[in-house]
């Protein structure tokens, strides 16, 4: 086991007693090391039962974050910009979902608005944005090496939420972030109080739902030890009321990674071979197989039984 540097006896989200404790593998990259989780007994929120100390190690240079590449950034001709708030809400009729557009369509998203990213690595999602003609986009992430300047005024700041100014964003981004946050209460009234009012917050998180049922210790989502916490619905729902958000809409957008990723593990096999390349699918799975498992996820987040789900929570 890894040291740590504390041990909680409560469910850290809603204060009720574990109910069963499980042992998980670190098996994205195949180092097979042990972590000690609990379930809680009430909200079902499963939550790494101490943190490690050398959790440095979890995140290798390989890590999928650091190798993102971004766009170069091509500001809009003046014409273009000065028609953007029609263009962009012509393709949010389109209904097109391929894009970083279709995160902020439910919510209608203009670029007018001030967007900032918590955890955002290189600047993927903003950088993005920019291109498409939001301007007025801004990253966080206090584990990059230093700052990153794209020009425009596109920026990621080496910083920590509670160095940002209140009450400054319209609409606040968490992308697969808030699982790797150890203190979520204070991470998410930080955000609350960095929003506008009636400001948005998107988080996107994996959720134990079905996948997990089936795939127990197996379940490529728990991620261990990096994902300190893996919500249910409940849980989560119990984390907005306390930190004052609202949830208006919640989308599950699950894929068949849920179904092969958890496969593979079921088979002793990592996501990432000894070369520390990614696994490509096609060489253990038949094109019918992938196929099937996507289909399965579609229907799936149709029964809201995906194992990754976005919620919109809203300033209340």
């Amino acid at each position: 086991m890894s040291l740590s540097t504390y041990e909680s006896q409560v469910c850290r989200i809603c204060n009720s007693t574990f109910g069963k404790e499980y042992i998980f593998r670190e098996m994205n990259f195949g180092f097979r090391d042990q972590f000690r989780y609990d379930e809680c007994s009430s909200c079902g929120c499963i939550q790494i039962k101490s943190l490690p100390l050398n959790i440095h190690k979890y995140y290798p240079s390989n890590y999928y974050s650091f190798n993102v590449k971004c766009p170069k950034l091509k500001r809009q001709p003046p014409f273009k910009r000065l028609f953007r708030n029609f263009r962009i809400k012509k393709k949010y009729r389109q209904g097109k979902n391929q894009d970083i557009l279709s995160y902020l369509e439910p919510i209608r998203t203009l670029p007018s608005q001030k967007i900032l990213d918590i955890g955002c690595g290189k600047g993927n999602y903003i950088c993005n944005l920019f291109n498409i003609g939001f301007e007025n986009v801004t990253g966080i992430d206090k584990f990059i090496p230093e700052e990153i300047d794209y020009g425009f005024g596109v920026k990621i700041y080496k910083k920590s939420l509670e160095e940002l100014s209140h009450n400054n964003y319209d609409l606040i981004m968490m992308h697969h972030v808030l699982e790797h946050m150890d203190r979520q209460i204070e991470e998410l009234k930080f955000c609350h109080r960095l929003l506008k009012r009636k400001g948005c917050l998107l988080v996107r998180i994996p959720i134990a739902n079905k996948a997990w049922e089936i795939f127990r210790e197996n379940w490529v989502q728990l991620d261990a030890p990096r994902h300190f916490f893996i919500h249910t619905l409940k849980s989560f729902n119990i984390l907005a009321e306390k930190t004052g958000f609202k949830i208006k809409k919640t989308i599950f957008d699950s894929t068949d990674f849920q179904f092969l990723g958890s496969k593979l593990y079921q088979k002793d096999i990592p996501l990432h071979s000894d070369d520390n390349e990614s696994l490509p699918y096609e060489g253990i799975f038949t094109s019918n197989e992938i196929k099937k498992y996507t289909l399965k996820a579609d229907r799936w987040n149709k029964r809201c039984e995906g194992d990754q789900a976005r919620f919109y929570l809203f300033k209340d």
